[in-house]
């Protein structure tokens, strides 16, 4: 086997980086907004206008990435391997168990190895955060919010600052998943100051061994203690 293991594909790698990007810039073009007293001069600085215009430009690449990818991968799951793509996405019984021993490692009570598939609990969490947390609730939200005068017969002012509220609620639960995960995949040792993958697609095959090891084991045949 080679040094180098494939563990995202070119479309997962341009995926990740416009979803990425859309959202690190929809933070510093929206929080700034929700917070005026403390970061309003981030927004002097970018200018009001146009960081309204970089806001919705940014949400429309995110939603319409999230698009395209939901298309590719319901053909993905059609055409070529339904088993495989639910092992990575949805979560199953061997999540669960992962998450129970994860969490009683952390508190002490329990010292054992966690055989990773592919894709952990944690990082299947992350994708359906993304999924719920920044496309859907984010998305519609920020729809009302940004063509008001279209849902004006539906709704009334006190409906409008409620959709406000949970619009800025959710960007700052948001951010409070995304910290973490920018934490734990780039600011860990080893992969300080971060971890290439994102853009190569690939990770050592030691690194898939000793992070991942059921999903070394199923693609290489390989058992590593």
């Amino acid at each position: 086997m080679n040094e180098h293991i494939e563990r995202f594909s070119t479309n997962q790698v341009i995926v990740h980086f416009i979803l990425a990007l859309s959202i690190m810039i929809l933070y510093i073009t929206g929080i700034p907004r929700l917070y005026p007293e403390h970061l309003g001069w981030i927004s002097n600085l970018i200018g009001l206008s146009k960081s309204l215009f970089i806001h919705r430009l940014a949400a429309i690449a995110l939603i319409s990435t999230s698009i395209y990818y939901l298309i590719y991968s319901i053909l993905y799951w059609n055409i070529k391997n339904k088993k495989y793509f639910n092992q990575i996405i949805f979560p199953n019984s061997k999540d669960i168990f992962d998450f129970i021993n994860d969490n009683l490692s952390i508190l002490g009570l329990k010292h054992v190895r966690i055989n990773y598939a592919k894709y952990s609990w944690l990082e299947k969490g992350l994708i359906w955060s993304v999924i719920i947390v920044d496309v859907i609730i984010l998305g519609i939200t920020g729809i009302v919010l940004w063509v008001p005068w279209l849902f004006a017969p539906y709704f009334t002012m006190s409906h409008f600052s409620t959709i406000n509220l949970i619009h800025g609620s959710f960007a700052i639960l948001s951010l409070c998943v995304i910290i973490p995960h920018f934490y734990k995949v780039h600011l860990t040792p080893f992969k300080f100051p971060m971890d290439y993958s994102m853009f190569t697609g690939v990770i050592r095959k030691e690194v898939a061994q000793e992070d991942y090891p059921y999903w070394y084991e199923e693609i290489s045949g390989e058992k590593h203690d």
